[in-house]
């Protein structure tokens, strides 16, 4: 991904945000406010949401041509929280859009990992790759954080 644009087209909302592939297949990504929501009943197909956000349970990966300072220094001036995880199979930015929304980005080179683990050659031995990864992750875990540390992350919600 190429992105990010801001659009201030009276046909969005403010705060709007695209990111475009510049790709042949025109690969694009929309992120709206947290207060905006598609919505099948709206005449406009979009509605507005009362609540302030909360952090959301999905998100996306998507490949991106910039390097990973590029895609930290974009977060730093869009004033979202970023990181730099190796994840074991590949390696991503996390990109934390107001700090609701996750998307996950691979940087420039960092593809071909993804597509080995995740593609058609790699499907095979995705189950086995993605139980030893498991293993690994909850012995590193254990090692650097208490039980009611490991309990109380994955029990508490997010905006509490």
């Amino acid at each position: 991904m190429r992105g990010p644009f801001a659009r201030l087209h009276p046909l969005f909302l403010a705060g709007t945000w695209f990111v475009v592939s510049g790709d042949e297949r025109g690969l694009s990504l929309e992120i709206l406010p947290w207060t905006a929501a598609f919505d099948p009943k709206s005449p406009l197909g979009l509605s507005r949401r009362p609540e302030g956000p909360g952090c959301s349970a999905a998100h996306v990966l998507i490949s991106s041509v910039h390097s990973r300072d590029h895609l930290l220094a974009i977060a730093a001036e869009a004033g979202w929280h970023a990181q730099d995880v190796e994840t074991g199979m590949f390696r991503i930015v996390k990109l934390w859009i107001d700090e609701v929304v996750l998307v996950e980005v691979l940087a420039a080179g960092e593809a071909g990992r993804y597509v080995e683990s995740f593609g058609t050659a790699g499907l095979p031995s995705l189950d086995a790759r993605l139980r030893c990864l498991e293993t690994e992750s909850s012995e590193a875990l254990s090692r650097n954080f208490s039980p009611s540390v490991i309990a109380e992350a994955f029990a508490s919600s997010c905006g509490e």
